[in-house]
């Protein structure tokens, strides 16, 4: 059973109340702490209302696509890319029901297929970053530890780091330990409200960590579970552009932390 999103918030609050930890992380800029903006799906209000916010924001996010959502708008999302957002893996047709894969059926099923068509049509990219579809770790039956193993011998193999969607900001000295379980969080998963994206972006400022924030269909007003209006989107990116936090695209902040040094 995953946590639900508001426990996770009132997890984050009482990490907030620990104690500073004695020497600032070295964020760029002095920043406080660090913040990236992931969308998952590769759906079509991402480019027409989020990217647009975004831009005008002058701020880069990190996009998980799902082929089979998006390649009728390729030429759309390769704009995208060619914009400076990055394009992240988020498997060929978003698999939920996870029972009947091993680590090779979902290699070859899921992994393979859509890393040969992000690196036909994006270019190719060795350290690309990945999110769990559902945010599902397991792979299979059996146990825990079994289920996730399997899941993460195919993630280890094909990315530089993956996202989840549970967990408090994360320490930057963990991460590098821990980059297949970088914890995200859906900030209107229950609410239209930027209250707990506000708090959890607080957390990671109090403690200098980093925040990874999840979003999925941004629309003019909210329809369903996990959608996020323009208006509170918005707020959302309005709030992060005044706050000391450093934001970027989540495989940048990887290699930040991680310290690899691109060229």
């Amino acid at each position: 059973m995953f946590p639900s999103r508001r426990s996770l918030l009132a997890g984050a609050l009482t990490l907030a109340a620990a104690p500073a930890r004695s020497a600032p992380y070295p964020w760029p800029d002095g920043a406080r702490g660090a913040v990236s903006l992931t969308y998952d799906d590769g759906l079509d209000s991402q480019l027409t209302n989020a990217v647009p916010a975004l831009q005008a924001a002058r701020l880069k996010g990190t996009f998980f696509l799902v082929q089979e959502n998006m390649e009728a708008r390729l030429a759309d999302w390769q704009k995208v890319a060619r914009l400076g957002h990055e394009i992240g893996d988020h498997t060929e047709t978003h698999p939920c029901l996870l029972g009947s894969f091993n680590a090779a059926s979902f290699e070859r099923r899921q992994i393979a297929p859509m890393e040969r068509f992000l690196n036909r049509n994006f270019g190719r990219q060795t350290g690309r970053v990945f999110a769990y579809p559902c945010g599902f770790l397991g792979l299979g039956h059996g146990s825990a530890s079994l289920r996730d193993g399997r899941y993460d011998e195919v993630v280890a193999r094909d990315f530089s780091a993956a996202r989840t969607v549970d967990g408090p900001p994360i320490d930057p000295a963990q991460a590098k330990r821990d980059r297949l379980h970088l914890a995200g969080f859906e900030p209107t998963y229950d609410a239209d409200d930027p209250g707990p994206g506000f708090a959890y972006l607080q957390t990671a400022m109090d403690q200098g960590r980093w925040a990874i924030l999840v979003f999925h269909e941004v629309l003019p007003a909210r329809v369903g579970e996990g959608d996020t209006s323009i208006a509170v989107h918005g707020r959302i990116l309005d709030f992060i552009k005044r706050q000391p936090l450093w934001c970027a695209p989540m495989g940048e902040v990887f290699r930040h932390v991680a310290g690899v040094h691109v060229a």
